[in-house]
């Protein structure tokens, strides 16, 4: 399994922001938000997640603000 390790990373590896878009349901302005913020919000955590283990991927659940992963490895 592949580990991603930035925002811009998961992006890509779903297929750019008109991917990310569809999966999340998030319109072209938020996913460019959260591309430049290198954040993504913890609400999108678990659509995100299954569509990255799809495609043989994961990434750090601290790329969703997700509270108590911020000191993990």
């Amino acid at each position: 399994m592949k580990k991603l390790n930035s925002a811009r990373e998961v992006v890509d590896h779903l297929g750019g922001l008109p991917r990310v878009c569809a999966i999340t349901g998030a319109n072209k302005k938020q996913a460019q938000y959260w591309d430049r913020s290198a954040a993504f919000p913890a609400a999108t955590y678990c659509v995100m997640q299954r569509a990255l283990r799809r495609r043989k991927a994961t990434a750090h659940p601290s790329l969703w603000n997700m509270r108590g992963f911020e000191n993990a490895a």
